[in-house]
């Protein structure tokens, strides 16, 4: 009886939190450059079932495997690259290929996909609400919007023909060392950088890689698990006040 406790209230905590996950990929599925997640459950503590007959209790036959609870093994986010759409607005810049924008903020250096710009209000290049953009020489100051960035992502006035410095992507050699922050922001962690393997495109912006359909039939799915779990917890604990009553008469 107390392993079925055991089972469905871990199952209910791991769906609870695969909604977690879910339900932040919906939020963000209209997020420039935003890489979505995927929730990850194993099994804790398998032990293996045995039959034994009653003339020959000796000899066992191994039946199958059982796990007491279900735990969190991966939070795991996919780096695939959303769709590239056209804005026609001079500061939307889209990264094609492995790569990211490196990005100063008041806590250090982070790393993102979002190329939906702005000029903050010392006319520097930023992400609204991360910070600014860094080129090789720094963070970038425009005089202008009225600019061209090339596919390297050096930055030049169309009137004047100032070159305003270079973007600097960056890229890493196993993503999986890198550490996911909040707005779509990624820290090194213990990654060792690489070459980036990619282009700047402008007037265009990466769309976030989570698929709303998916998302929605995942949760689906999650919450089915959910409800069922919790129906059956609510049947064990009638059991149980059952047993107790019983065993009282």
């Amino acid at each position: 009886m107390f392993q079925g406790y055991y089972s469905l209230a871990s199952a209910m905590i791991s769906q609870n939190r695969n909604l977690n996950v879910i339900s932040n990929n919906m939020a963000n599925v209209s997020t420039p450059g935003y890489k979505s997640d995927q929730y990850i459950a194993s099994t804790f503590k398998e032990e293996v079932l045995y039959r034994s007959g009653n003339i020959t209790p000796d000899r066992k036959t191994s039946i199958g495997t059982t796990a007491r609870i279900q735990a969190t093994n991966a939070r795991i986010t996919s780096y695939e690259q959303g769709a590239l759409d056209p804005t026609g607005s001079a500061l939307d810049l889209a990264i094609n290929g492995d790569g990211f924008f490196t990005v100063q903020t008041e806590d250090g250096i982070v790393y993102s996909r979002n190329g939906s710009l702005i000029t903050d209000d010392e006319g520097y290049l930023a992400i609204p609400g991360v910070g600014r953009i860094l080129g090789n020489n720094g963070a970038i100051r425009l005089d202008t919007d009225d600019i061209i960035i090339n596919e390297d992502g050096s930055i030049w006035g169309k009137e004047n023909g100032t070159n305003y410095g270079t973007i600097r992507l960056t890229n890493f050699t196993d993503y999986s060392q890198i550490i996911k922050g909040d707005n779509g922001t990624f820290t090194q962690g213990e990654a060792t950088e690489a070459q980036p393997n990619a282009v700047i495109k402008q007037g265009m912006v990466e769309r976030s890689n989570s698929n709303m359909v998916d998302e929605m039939t995942s949760m689906m799915s999650a919450q089915r698990s959910l409800q069922a779990a919790a129906q059956l917890f609510k049947m064990y604990d009638q059991l149980d006040a059952k047993t107790a009553q019983i065993a009282q008469v």
